[in-house]
């Protein structure tokens, strides 16, 4: 897959310092930063949906309840 990228020679030149500092490919720069962005977008979505599951059943356990349930301490 081919992607073209529009940017202004400032931003280019941004780019290009970025990734060199960091002894990375443009390329690299750009694919791991979208990675990154895409994971944090679903680790957000996943904090959220915890919160909300939560908030509607406040539940929690302690360390040592838990261990006796799962039969791992007395």
């Amino acid at each position: 897959m081919n992607l073209t990228l529009d940017l202004r020679d400032d931003e280019l030149a941004l780019l290009e310092k970025y990734a060199d500092k960091h002894n990375m490919s443009m390329i690299e720069f750009i694919k791991n930063t979208l990675l990154e962005r895409l994971k944090d977008e679903h680790d957000m979505e996943v904090y959220e949906n915890a919160i909300k599951s939560y908030t509607k059943n406040p539940l929690s356990y302690t360390h040592s309840s838990l261990m006796r349930e799962l039969g791992l301490a007395k």
